[in-house]
């Protein structure tokens, strides 16, 4: 995903994608072996997190460049005109103060922040005076744990091992499913009083939190 100058373009983008990850968990809930179900459900829960990095990530560079809002509003900002790398370094510096670009202007990525982490992007929008500050903060007061969780259990996916296994199941319990289950099995079963997997709220609350950020 690119920065925009308007956020619909960003927000139709971002939810097709989400979309397709969808018909991709669907077919998950019905799986065959066990193996088969491991590497489908690794598969979408590594790619939803991507998507919502990538997602924040392009969204504040577009907030930098005052992108129209969908309601048709531009985003303001205390320092509009930079570039990608310039935007980028001021992201960089919210939180690496001493941290410096290459010799060309550009940043390593793994120097950028945490863009999963919305406390991330609510301070950088503070410090750049975002005009919508405001609904971004209303945006991540809901109380949904998505942002929380499904870090824990993309790093379980990527790094197997007893630490991250731990961690994963851990969160079970929160949604009222018994930490007796495998991590894979976690994110397929129902959070208690709900109709439909936790991987699925979880994109209900992703694609919910994007028209919100974008409206």
């Amino acid at each position: 995903m690119r920065r925009t100058s308007d956020l619909r373009t960003l927000q139709a983008s971002s939810l097709t994608n989400l979309a397709r990850l969808r018909r991709d968990a669907s077919v998950i809930v019905a799986p065959g072996s066990v193996r088969q179900l491991e590497i489908q459900v690794c598969h979408v829960t590594i790619h939803l997190l991507n998507l919502w990095t990538n997602f924040v990530r392009a969204y504040y560079l577009s907030c930098m460049l005052e992108a129209k809002r969908v309601r048709g509003d531009r985003i303001g900002v205390a320092n509009p005109g930079l570039t990608i790398d310039q935007a980028i370094g001021r992201a960089v510096n919210q939180f690496r103060p001493a941290a410096q670009p290459r010799a060309n202007g550009s940043w390593d990525r793994r120097a950028e922040p945490a863009w999963h982490d919305p406390n991330n992007l609510l301070a950088i929008g503070a410090a750049e005076s975002f005009s919508n500050i405001g609904d971004l903060r209303a945006a991540f007061s809901t109380g949904i744990r998505l942002f929380i969780d499904l870090p824990v259990l993309r790093n379980y996916f990527a790094h197997r091992n007893q630490q991250t296994s731990e961690a994963a199941t851990a969160v079970a319990p929160h949604y009222g499913i018994p930490a007796t289950k495998r991590p894979s099995r976690v994110v397929l079963s129902r959070p208690l009083k709900r109709p439909q997997p936790l991987l699925l709220d979880w994109m209900d609350e992703m694609q919910v939190t994007i028209e919100l950020v974008c409206y």
